[in-house]
């Protein structure tokens, strides 16, 4: 999917408390995003298609050493786009 169709869902919604933390946001389509509303997945008779967690690692750190990245990656990664995605997650 492009960019545009994609955004970042709070899986607990922020409007009962969940935290923007790595383990609580999801990368989702705007239609299903829209569809959960301030629901729980659950609530919204919906699956996450897998849990979210953490990183281990970075793929522009890994890039700025290789230079070489999959094309799927360049809206995340470039600085024009970086804006969008730069959420500040909690530690």
């Amino acid at each position: 999917m492009s960019r545009a169709d994609l955004n970042l869902d709070h899986v607990v919604p922020r409007s009962r408390g969940g935290a923007t933390a790595w383990e609580n946001v999801v990368c989702s389509c705007v239609p299903c995003n829209l569809r959960k509303g301030g629901r729980s997945p659950a609530e919204a008779g919906m699956k996450l298609l897998r849990a979210p967690f953490r990183p281990r690692w970075t793929p522009m750190f890994r890039s700025a050493t290789r230079r070489a990245f999959y094309r799927e990656w360049r809206p995340f990664l470039s600085l024009v786009d970086a804006a969008y995605w730069n959420a500040e997650l909690l530690d």
